[in-house]
């Protein structure tokens, strides 16, 4: 009987504590931060050591935080960021971060599970928003030596942040690895007035094209004219006679005949043998 208790008594606390235990298991390329909250013995807080690839039973009372140890893509979209001249702009941007290795726990501890929301997404905004605003749009549109130099100053002050950061506040264990910036974008606003000023232009470029091909026409009529009169005189014909003449030059080449025609010229026979 004194057997059958002892039994007992040790299934039952076998169970308990499989019933207290919750596991932990981290995928590859993740630690888990376990964070301590004893409900009578012991001290809380954030376990030291973390918790790596693999499987771990904790006190059901212990919670835990993942956190990703591969580098992290950060994207950050910016509405109307101003450049130099005040004009407009949107942007893509996008900050890579990586957590250094078995330093998870001080990160929770001293920046919280929202780490990048709590002290790094707006300083890395404003970052990105000073640069745009030393450039002109047209470079900020087009000009990818401009925008790989704000990339490399970005990253350099956000190296220096975290880092001042950490002294201040506790370690922040969180590498930059790299800030891309995006071409930049005109809002609708921006775009509309960027269409109507390519349209007036395209427009203008019209009318002047226009314009020259009228110009061009009257100095060739005026050509023309000149070799007219010249040939009209050589002929010694009155300008009747040689607009007749240019009339049956017509009808020969249409027609693809010759034609003779003969003019009367101040009682003089002439003759000419219009040929196609």
């Amino acid at each position: 009987m004194k057997h059958l208790t002892k039994n007992m008594f040790l299934c039952g606390a076998i169970l308990f504590g499989m019933a207290s235990c919750t596991s932990v298991t981290p995928d590859a390329g993740e630690e888990a931060v376990l964070i301590h909250k004893p409900y009578i013995f012991g001290s809380g807080g954030v376990d030291d050591t973390p918790v790596e690839t693999g499987l771990k039973y904790t006190w059901f009372s212990t919670s835990y935080v993942t956190v990703s140890m591969l580098p992290q893509k950060f994207d950050e979209k910016l509405d109307d960021a101003t450049s130099n001249d005040n004009t407009l702009l949107d942007f893509n941007t996008q900050i890579q971060l990586q957590v250094q290795d078995n330093k998870s726990p001080i990160l929770i501890r001293n920046y919280g599970e929202n780490w990048y929301v709590n002290v790094i997404q707006e300083q890395y905004r404003n970052i990105v928003r000073g640069y745009i605003s030393n450039f002109g749009p047209f470079d900020l549109m087009s000009n990818r030596e401009v925008l790989d130099s704000i990339n490399i100053a970005v990253k350099r002050d956000m190296e220096n942040y975290i880092a001042s950061l950490s002294k201040k506040h506790g370690t922040l264990p969180v590498d930059v690895v790299n800030v891309v910036i995006g071409r930049a974008l005109p809002n609708e606003k921006q775009k509309a007035e960027m269409d109507n000023t390519a349209a007036a232009t395209q427009a203008k470029r019209t009318e002047e094209s226009r314009r020259e091909m009228l110009v061009a026409r009257e100095a060739a009529e005026r050509q023309r004219a000149i070799a007219d009169k010249a040939y009209q005189k050589e002929l010694g014909l009155s300008t009747e006679q040689f607009i007749e003449l240019r009339a049956w030059e017509i009808i020969a080449e249409k027609q693809g005949a010759n034609i003779d025609v003969l003019f009367d010229a101040g009682g003089t026979n002439k003759m000419w043998n219009v040929r196609r």
